[in-house]
């Protein structure tokens, strides 16, 4: 019989991953990377400008402009031509080397807007206009989109299944496959409560890392609300509120006592180790022993026999966007083990690999529109920043739900 023990730590005492050596504040990376673009006679910038500016952004925005520019640097450097200020002939010429290379038309608007966002950090285009808003970088983007086609690739959706999919439609992983197949151990409860809170609330991951135990605020019927401080649309903390199920409220519950969580970061890191049970070992005489023995004296006593034990250690920070990836395609693959979805082979490998942080708030998307929900309900409820952003991802489901289907449903049979 195992012995369970659950341990409370400092996150540095769980197993840390190799990093090459400390991590650069995201701020001094975004203007380093500016600085490197800049030209040497580049006139003085106002340290206050950049300051506020950098005070209004976001942190994953800051770093997705000093990726984005990093790149931009690279292509300029091979090229041999000026990054700051940006020609808007040298930047038709770099999207064009981006197409070269398989990038998808969002990629290449979402360069453009991080080149617009450098360039205004640094007083460009205030007077002159910014370059990206050339014409001929316009013509260029629009160009490519006709080429390509504007679809985007979203992520894999993680479904509800089961009383909401009453026609039988939805394919591969949902949720209740996944919950299904979460263990009844710390990491096992965790991993439940986690899909099954980020699916009710319909969260970013961002925002689904930043829950924390004084957010929630249980319900007399058992359901609960979940406060959001902060969210991608909602920078300024205005704050907002999203429903739980009782279900969900009871899976937090239980994975709060069994890891006697009070405070702080409701979703955390959760160390295993793992002991095999030992028999027991007899002592044994000096003159059996050979003489090149190490450990010898630990012969001469024997040892007890000791029963296999698992000790689960709990962090202290929230989990990171990669953990939490990484936690549903783990699951994801316990699933298909378990038979309790039916995908196999090369299928089965795409279909873990499709699954992103995002999957959850997809599926939840598609959920309310399959149920007949408009899009503006549904981008109200999960904070998205408009209708449209809503619909395009279940742009196939709110067909079923619009005015001809509601109308002409009922006459043509």
């Amino acid at each position: 019989m195992n012995e369970i023990v659950i341990h409370q730590l400092d996150d540095s005492a769980l197993p840390q991953r190799r990093r090459g050596g400390s991590a650069e504040p995201v701020d001094a990376r975004l203007l380093r990377t500016i600085a490197a673009a800049l030209p040497p006679d580049f006139p003085p910038v106002s340290a206050l400008g950049v300051e506020t500016a950098l005070e209004a952004m976001a942190d994953a925005t800051k770093a997705a402009i000093a990726a984005d520019l990093d790149c931009f640097i690279a292509w300029c450097a091979e090229d041999r031509r000026a990054p700051f200020p940006a020609d808007p002939e040298d930047l038709v010429r770099y999207l064009r080397h981006l197409e070269a290379k398989g990038r998808k038309p969002a990629t290449l608007s979402r360069r453009m807007a991080t080149l617009a966002s450098a360039h205004r950090l640094v007083g460009i285009g205030e007077k002159e206009g910014l370059p990206t808003d050339h014409p001929m970088v316009r013509n260029a983007l629009r160009a490519n989109r006709r080429r390509k086609g504007a679809v985007q690739r979203q992520a894999a959706p993680l479904r509800y299944g089961g009383a909401l999919d009453e026609r039988g439609e939805v394919k591969g992983f949902t949720i209740t496959a996944l919950l299904d197949a979460c263990g009844g151990d710390a990491q096992g409860l965790r991993d439940a409560a986690l899909l099954s809170l980020g699916y009710d609330a319909g969260l970013r991951v961002s925002e689904l890392t930043a829950a924390a135990v004084d957010h929630l605020e249980p319900q007399a019927d058992g359901s609960g609300l979940l406060a959001i401080p902060r969210s991608k649309t909602d920078q300024e903390g205005a704050g907002s509120w999203a429903w739980l199920s009782g279900e969900t409220m009871r899976r937090v519950q239980v994975w709060l006592v069994q890891s006697g969580i009070e405070d702080g970061p409701l979703f955390r890191r959760v160390g295993i180790d793992r002991r095999r049970a030992r028999a027991a070992v007899p002592p044994q005489p000096y003159h059996a022993i050979p003489g090149n023995t190490r450990h010898w004296q630990e012969r001469l006593r024997g040892a007890p026999a000791t029963q296999a034990q698992v000790t689960y250690t709990i962090g202290e920070t929230p989990l990171t966007r990669q953990g939490v990836c990484a936690i549903y395609r783990r699951i994801a693959l316990a699933a298909a083990d378990a038979g309790l979805v039916d995908i196999a082979g090369s299928k089965l490998h795409d279909a873990i690999a499709a699954l992103s942080t995002h999957s959850l708030r997809v599926g939840l998307t598609q959920d309310l529109f399959a149920a007949g929900e408009d899009g503006a309900g549904i981008a109200l409820t999960l904070r998205w920043s408009s209708p449209a952003t809503a619909l395009r991802y279940g742009r196939k489901l709110a067909v079923r739900s619009n005015s001809a289907s509601r109308v002409l449903s009922q006459v043509r049979r």
